[in-house]
């Protein structure tokens, strides 16, 4: 399960971060492209776990999906990429072409894992 690790690393880099910050952390906001095989759940579920104890206990994840977007050097086509709306999709290695001209395509976004912002509660917040 590399959620685990994963939201291991984010908690380890989101606590080394906020350190010199007040307050308690109510919200990440991570982006996640489509393209990522990842569980939402999972990965919920393994921040949550990893949180405890920490500045970041009770802290909510919120997963923000980021549309893949793809460009085709053959025809210059650039949009959403078209895929399967399958679940299974999320368990293969997607292949991806043109929806044009069936060409190679590079990926523009889709594939992103990253820290957006947090939310922090601090001491006047409550006041």
């Amino acid at each position: 399960m590399h959620e685990y690790s994963i939201a291991s690393e984010l908690v380890k880099a989101l606590l080394e971060q906020l350190e010199p910050h007040p307050g308690r952390i109510t919200h990440v906001f991570v982006q996640k492209g489509e393209l990522r095989i990842l569980s939402d759940p999972a990965l919920r579920t393994a921040f949550e776990l990893l949180a405890r104890g920490t500045r970041l206990e009770g802290a909510d994840l919120v997963i923000e999906l980021v549309p893949a977007r793809i460009a085709c050097p053959a025809c210059g086509y650039e949009g959403p990429a078209d895929h399967a709306d399958d679940e299974v999709f999320h368990y293969a290695i997607p292949v991806l072409s043109c929806p044009t001209c069936d060409s190679a395509v590079k990926v523009l976004s889709g594939r992103e894992l990253c820290v957006d912002r947090v939310t922090v509660e601090t001491d006047d917040d409550e006041h």
